[in-house]
């Protein structure tokens, strides 16, 4: 066996110890971009009167992985009211597509929704009905207010909604972040997949 000295070994690792801090450098420049408020409390995305069982929550193998680990389904049928899950202005909307596919390139057929926050982040409602969008870009919306339809468009095989709130990070993507909600059952910090959960009606129009 090779005997390394103390000497040796320290500049062995110097090169070993000095790409691992660039590497975590990197990685911590690449969340630099968002400051996501997490004493928000958000309301659930549709009417205080319902709740709609949840077919896929945080890390679910089916889809919720990597940038969409900490997204949301909600199984609805078409036709909706989508709700505003936090105060915005609408950035980005989608909703003249109709078909709806589970293959590779399906994801380009979904309409939608994208609202940005006061603190960077932005929620993204998606798989919404044809021409079911109700706000424009540029508008300001309030926590709660009426903004969509559900449908079952883009990559999907059955009607849902499906709610993110998602950071953008530096280099050019985004991540999903994990949030709060306000229901009837409390603070609920993770949506439980099988499970339906109602708004709280009296905190259901404020965040705090």
């Amino acid at each position: 066996m090779e005997f390394v000295s103390s000497r040796r070994a320290c500049r062995m690792l110097v090169p070993i110890i000095a790409a691992a801090l660039l590497a975590c450098a990197a990685t911590a420049s690449e969340w630099a971009l968002v400051d996501h408020d997490d004493s928000y409390l958000y309301r659930l995305p549709y009417a205080d009167a319902v709740s709609f069982p949840v077919i896929q929550s945080w890390g679910s193998p089916l889809s919720h992985t990597g940038t969409e680990f900490y997204t949301v389904d909600f199984r609805m049928p078409v036709g909706t009211p989508v709700h505003a899950a936090r105060d915005g202005i609408v950035v980005s909307v989608q909703e003249q597509h109709e078909r709806a596919c589970w293959s590779s390139g399906c994801g380009r057929y979904a309409n939608y929704v994208v609202i940005e926050h006061s603190d960077g982040t932005f929620a993204e409602y998606f798989h919404l009905q044809k021409e079911g969008v109700i706000v424009t870009r540029g508008e300001k919306v309030v926590r709660g207010q009426h903004i969509a339809l559900s449908g079952n468009t883009g990559y999907t095989n059955t009607p849902h909604l499906h709610f993110g709130v998602y950071a953008p990070v530096s280099e050019g993507g985004r991540r999903s972040i994990d949030i709060r909600f306000v229901t009837t059952r409390g603070i609920v910090t993770r949506l439980r997949s099988g499970r339906s959960y109602r708004n709280e009606p009296r905190l259901s129009v404020a965040g705090r």
